[in-house]
């Protein structure tokens, strides 16, 4: 995942010497790339692509604002320009578009970013897409734009998904705190079956455990996350946000864990760690409250770095420093509101206000308000990301440094014969983890593949407001 260092091997100073990169042109992506370039950091270009406007087919500017942000996510949109997803659309994939949507998407980028001025750009095929392999994005009514993006990765991902046959992978639980070796091992297990752009640029690592308070019997294991959901108690700043969403719970009577030692529902307590950190850190304030009693949108203003988000103190195994890009703004109430965003462009380097139609120049200090819901961030401590086909030299590398704090079986600096063949059994070849018997995660399924069958062609809803024209 690009990985800027362990623990262990960098210096604070050393994390904080960010300078930008006067990035060639002849810097591209191809098909078989190994490294994703980091062009977020450059110098201002003399020409500005990309300040086109969108606009509103009737209550979809929850759908702009998401597609503005994904648009400015540099090495994604490069990826679409190049034309890459030609060559990995995965039809067959029982759970993708068969390529609709990323084609639709990609058409939308590519016209976003020519060189021609263009004053709005008509989104209807994307939405058109949207709509018919999601009917919860039909109806004509504002929907959330946290869930429209996290719909939207994960049909690009499907769409791109590098493996084309899942094999079967059991999923591991540990009763004792795991180490490095195991995290890289469930991250592996994880690429078997998911290997995309996205996954490359979005994916992270958490690991996550359960505690039985009756017995203290412990339960532990690795899972992936494309986005961090943070409660919003008061005014405070992004980092105590962070604190709080890692800060261990216990379960309340509706959530409590089944002890396999008791053998019955007991009270326990959770916990989170962050472990591997995605390129593209994606951060969703939880803004809209809903209880039993009543349901509200919370307005405090939470204070968050424009430059330099330090991590370090949250990552179990890894030090990064994110720049933020991107944000999507929701202003009004909880029934009655306006999606907006405010994006930082990749050629200018400057920030702009993208309303629907409308696109602005603004401020840096406009950034940070009390409206902000979604917030994306860059990892500006690397000069470019991995590509995540098998786990990387440089992981391995740095888990080794890690791991001579974590246990005692380390002996002068040298890693005893059977670390050393757990090491090995890391790399697995992606012809191999294709040859793999096929099932399903968790369950077994015979070697016929799933075909998908025609779907039904539906006219898309559109219903444009009276203050809402289509131009």
């Amino acid at each position: 995942m690009g990985l800027c260092s362990s623990k262990e091997a960098v210096s604070e100073s050393s994390i904080r010497r960010v300078h930008p990169l006067n990035m060639e042109s002849s810097v591209v992506l191809t098909i078989n790339y190994a490294k994703i370039p980091n062009k977020f950091k450059r110098l201002p270009q003399n020409k500005s692509c990309g300040l086109i406007g969108l606009q509103n087919l009737g209550n979809t500017c929850y759908i702009n604002a998401a597609i503005q942000c994904l648009s400015n996510t540099q090495p994604l949109t490069e990826y679409f320009q190049q034309k890459l997803h030609n060559h990995e659309l995965n039809i067959e994939n029982p759970q993708s578009s068969r390529g609709q949507i990323t084609n639709a998407y990609a058409h939308l980028i590519c016209s976003i970013w020519r060189e021609q001025y263009n004053k709005s750009i008509n989104p209807f095929q994307l939405i058109s897409m949207i709509q018919l392999w999601n009917p919860f994005f039909v109806m004509n009514t504002q929907q959330d734009s946290h869930e429209l993006l996290a719909f939207l990765l994960d049909m690009l991902h499907e769409d791109l998904n590098r493996v084309k046959i899942k094999p079967y992978v059991e999923e591991k639980t540990y009763d004792q705190q795991p180490n490095q070796i195991q995290a890289n091992r469930a991250w592996q297990d994880y690429l078997k079956r998911n290997r995309s752009i996205i996954v490359d640029l979005f994916q992270g690592q958490s690991r996550n455990f359960l505690q039985c308070l009756i017995c203290n019997t412990k339960s532990y294991k690795f899972e992936t996350f494309m986005y961090l959901s943070l409660p919003v108690q008061g005014e405070g700043d992004l980092l105590q946000c962070i604190s709080e969403y890692l800060k261990e719970e216990e379960l309340d009577e509706g959530n409590q864990w089944f002890c396999s030692i008791c053998k019955s529902v007991r009270r326990s307590k959770k916990g989170i760690k962050l472990w591997k950190l995605p390129n593209i850190l994606v951060i969703h304030l939880k803004r809209f409250k809903f209880t039993q009693s009543y349901r509200c949108k919370l307005r405090q203003l939470i204070n968050f770095p424009i430059y330099n988000l330090d991590l370090n103190n949250y990552s179990e195994q890894e030090q990064a420093t994110y720049d933020l890009y991107g944000v999507i703004n929701h202003s009004g109430t909880l029934h009655s509101g306006h999606y907006t965003s405010y994006c930082k462009n990749k050629d200018t380097q400057k920030w702009y206000n993208f309303d629907d139609t409308k696109v602005r120049e603004i401020k840096e200090k406009e950034v940070v308000s009390s409206d902000a819901y979604l917030l994306f961030y860059y990892k500006n401590c690397v000069d470019s990301y991995e590509r995540q086909s098998e786990l990387m030299r440089s992981s391995i590398k740095n888990s080794q440094v890690s791991l001579f704090k974590q246990s005692n079986v380390f002996e002068n600096n040298n890693l005893n014969p059977s670390m050393k063949q757990g090491m090995n059994k890391l790399c697995i070849p992606e012809i191999e983890q294709q040859l793999s018997t096929p099932q399903i995660f968790g369950k077994k399924k015979s070697m016929k593949t799933q075909k998908l069958s025609p779907l039904p062609r539906k006219k898309p809803i559109f219903q444009v407001s009276d203050n809402q024209k289509m131009q």
